[in-house]
């Protein structure tokens, strides 16, 4: 049977309702330095200044192609990035947010291009992704990187107020400085991403931050009403983070899922009639769906191939036996194409998903509010829980985190060695057959 758990209601703390437009940088410490993280910050005292640049040419397009080029040493990994043609065709996408950092008259080396950032923004689920802030290294102690880091928060948040509620980043962890930044702007950490990555050629992970505009987590969050026990400590983690409110009694749905639990019938009939379509375009990035025309039921997702990686997984099913089917093809074409990372952000009110998951084997990773949309409620957004699966061990010692990313890092540590062992799906995964994968 479930069962129910009582919290106690935080007290609710003012804040502040709604942004306000910043004229800035010294505007937006005043603001937003709630943590005290910029006091005292000697960045702004420095002799070298910076000034952001909107890039619009294709001239702009070969300075941002050769940062990336100089900074990544040849080796970044996500080939469009290195494409002039494609760089300079996304400063007119207003889903893209670009600037050149280049330094101001009047200081050494004057007109000096040292770096560069670029903001994704997707505007039906109000989220922007700071994709990248890249600073040259022989500019590392010469500019301010923290006031870059804020000048380029005054230039997104004000251009896109009101149509953005949170943002985030997937920091490196082979050093906390791009979390640290990360954290100037109020992201906080959510969820860890061990092994996702490749950096200089190595094998690396990342931190997932996230940032929210009040509003997002007061109005527009759906708050969960059950919640499996392994997901809990995570939930409760998120609730202290970001003061959230939440139902009085919450249930928890301790389920063990089974193999008899499934309709093989229904499963089979995935495995046999179904086929998975990968469409890979000339950057190397391969898009993967499965539709069942059946049951109207779907999945997709994005596969990196120079990361090795699938994620970005989004579905929509009508039964756990129709997922498990779906499941089993993508895990046969990760095997084929030597994936070494999976990951799915589930919501944690589908709590069937979200045991069947943790039965294969995958790891919780974070809990996210407010951050996937719900397919009920419009502009309304349900937590999600980060599961992810590796090939390889991780090497925790060489991670680099802020101390709420350890204190994550030690609660996935508690909480994977009393996961449940993995839920084998016998030989009914045998009959999946090469012409099911077509690959375009």
């Amino acid at each position: 049977m479930a069962s129910v758990a009582k919290l106690e209601t935080p007290k609710k703390p003012h804040r502040k309702s709604l942004p306000k437009m910043c004229n800035s940088v010294d505007e937006f410490y005043a603001l937003y330095d709630e943590d005290g993280f910029m006091v005292g910050d000697s960045d702004r005292h420095r002799a070298y200044h910076v000034k952001i640049i909107r890039p619009t040419t294709m001239h702009h397009a070969n300075i941002v192609v050769s940062l990336y080029k100089e900074i990544y040493q040849g080796t970044y990994p996500y080939l469009e990035m290195l494409d002039p043609t494609y760089v300079k065709e996304s400063f007119a996408d207003p889903k893209c947010y670009w600037g050149i950092f280049r330094i101001e008259q009047g200081s050494p080396e004057a007109g000096t291009d040292v770096g560069c950032f670029t903001i994704v923004n997707d505007f039906n689920t109000c989220t922007a992704y700071f994709r990248g802030l890249n600073v040259l290294p022989q500019f590392h102690k010469k500019v301010g990187v923290r006031e870059l880091a804020t000048s380029m928060c005054v230039h997104f948040l004000n251009a896109t107020m009101g149509r953005i509620d949170k943002w985030y980043i997937e920091a490196r962890t082979a050093h906390n400085k791009v979390q640290y930044i990360s954290r100037l702007a109020g992201c906080k950490t959510q969820a860890l991403l061990l092994n996702k990555d490749y950096f200089l050629g190595k094998k690396e992970s990342d931190c997932l931050q996230v940032a929210y505009w009040d509003h997002a987590l007061e109005s527009r969050r759906v708050i969960p009403k059950s919640i499996l026990p392994e997901i809990l400590p995570f939930y409760y983690r998120a609730q202290q983070m970001h003061n959230l409110p939440h139902m009085k009694r919450l249930e928890m749905t301790p389920i063990k899922f089974e193999t008899e639990d499934l309709d093989y019938h229904e499963t089979f009939r995935i495995l046999t009639k179904v086929k998975l379509s990968a469409t890979r375009d000339k950057y190397g990035y391969v898009s993967l769906s499965i539709k069942d025309p059946h049951t109207g039921s779907f999945l997709t997702a994005l596969h990196t191939e120079s990361v090795k990686n699938i994620e970005k997984i989004k579905y929509h099913c009508t039964d756990v036996s129709v997922l498990a089917g779906f499941y089993l093809l993508l895990k046969n074409y990760s095997l084929r194409q030597k994936v070494e990372y999976v990951e799915w952000q589930v919501p944690v009110s589908d709590v069937v998903a979200c045991k069947f998951l943790f039965g294969q084997n995958f790891t919780i990773m974070g809990y996210i509010p407010a951050w996937i949309p719900s397919w009920e409620r419009v502009l309304m957004f349900e937590d999600a829980v980060v599961l992810t699966w590796t090939s390889g061990d991780s090497e925790i010692e060489n991670i680099k985190l802020l101390p709420e990313g350890e204190d994550l890092l030690n609660l996935i540590s508690m909480n994977h060695d009393i996961s449940q062992n993995p839920l084998i799906l016998p030989e009914i995964e045998q009959i999946i057959t090469p012409t099911q994968i077509e690959i375009i």
